[in-house]
């Protein structure tokens, strides 16, 4: 809904594979177990209510509670853990009894902050309060105590596109899940005056020191394929080299007048937060942009064609009329495919099935055929369409026919 929700997306080349899942009703949490790889893991995201709602925050760890270890929980969990480190404001408050209770849950459940594991004696934070003018980090990501030697990194991101700051968890595994690498033209490259131009200038050297005479027109087509392509890979690395590195020095700056905010809340270093976080919205929409041109001109090139894209859909349709599981006439549910073939064979034999005996239908068919009024052709009809046909009929029924030229003996 507009007021709450939560989700787990995966990287959909990444080898992993969900055996189960668990979804609140309300938006507020949800539960993925499944195997990255041949390693059993869940994971798990929450948003908590920003009231002091204990049922949530013990619902979401008991339904986690079901699920084996270990496990990686982001949240968002709208109270500070700790009401000194983890607040800005001077003022001294209560901790609320949804974090005790989380608190409480993670010692049972032997889970770990690991921002706080990694610095434990730092100040930073996730969130601006206006009403109390305040910051504080109640954005956290739990891990259990069997992983913590894996994080090799947790830090907070800049926020320009939310009000929270985005935390990432970086951790060593001993799978790798990436596929092989596939290339294609970026066509973002086509748009920009100055890549075509030195695209045009690449053509015509190549064609220049490689002349038709020399060699034969396969081996130049060959060599002019990779000599093209790699100028191109190299464009669109320089391209995004100079992206990234604009986007990570935006992101620097950013961070450090998150921090000049949070030592002091002037006017001033809003303004400039608030400037940074408009350039970097700007650089990810644009990216946004060209994942969509991508997405659209791919389904305007195959959206008619059999390929994969149009297997994919049809795949799609075929799992959406899987039907999983039947309840039998004994009252049981089976799931395997033998027992929902034979039941739904059984039920459709049953019903076009004939409810009367061979010699019941026989009497029904005469009685019915003797009741009912067969109309006869009169005799003078029938002697006038058994008659032979007359010279004039002929002659009527010839000159009625389109003319046609027909070959003759010559």
């Amino acid at each position: 809904s507009r007021a709450r929700g939560v989700a787990i997306l995966i990287d959909k080349n990444s080898p992993f594979l969900c055996l189960s899942q668990i979804t609140d009703p309300a938006g507020r949490f949800i539960i993925v177990h499944g195997k990255w790889g041949s390693r059993l893991v869940t994971l798990a995201s929450m948003y908590a209510p920003n009231i002091d709602d204990l049922v949530t925050v013990q619902t979401f760890f008991l339904k986690l509670a079901q699920f084996p270890y270990p496990w990686i929980i982001g949240e968002d969990f709208n109270c500070p853990l700790d009401t000194i480190v983890d607040r800005s404001s001077p003022i001294l408050v209560g901790q609320t009894q949804m974090a005790r209770v989380i608190r409480a849950s993670m010692a049972e459940y032997s889970l770990v902050d690991t921002w706080r594991h990694l610095y434990p004696k730092t100040r930073e934070y996730s969130h601006y309060s206006h009403a109390h003018d305040s910051f504080s980090r109640i954005d956290l990501i739990l891990v259990s105590a069997s992983l913590i030697h894996q994080v090799k990194e947790c830090k907070f991101l800049p926020h320009y596109i939310s009000d929270h700051s985005p935390i990432s968890i970086q951790m060593v595994t001993s799978e790798e899940g990436k596929g092989p690498y596939r290339w294609r033209l970026d066509p973002q490259l086509l748009t920009k005056k100055e890549s075509v131009k030195e695209i045009e200038s690449a053509i015509n050297e190549f064609f220049r020191f490689n002349h038709p005479l020399v060699s034969t027109p396969d081996m130049i087509w060959e060599a002019f394929k990779v000599t093209i392509r790699g100028k191109i890979i190299a464009l669109s690395s320089a391209y995004k080299k100079a992206y990234r590195l604009r986007t990570v020095s935006l992101e620097l700056d950013l961070r450090r007048a998150e921090m000049e905010l949070y030592k002091s809340n002037s006017a001033e270093n809003r303004e400039r937060v608030a400037s940074l976080q408009h350039e970097l919205n700007v650089l990810s929409t644009s990216k946004a942009e060209r994942a969509l041109h991508r997405t659209r001109s791919r389904f305007y090139a195959w959206g008619d064609k059999a390929g994969k894209l149009l297997a994919w859909q049809l795949h799609r349709e075929e799992a959406d009329r899987h039907i999983p599981s039947i309840t039998l006439e004994d009252g049981t549910t089976s799931s395997t495919p033998g027992a929902i073939n034979r039941t739904f064979q059984n039920y459709y034999t049953s019903l076009y099935s004939t409810q009367y005996d061979r010699e019941s239908m026989r009497e029904y068919m005469f009685s019915f055929l003797e009741g009912v009024e067969i109309p006869e052709i009169p005799v003078e009809m029938r002697e006038q369409l058994d008659a032979p046909l007359s010279r004039l009929e002929i002659h009527e029924a010839v000159s009625l026919c389109d003319s046609i030229e027909v070959r003759g003996i010559d």
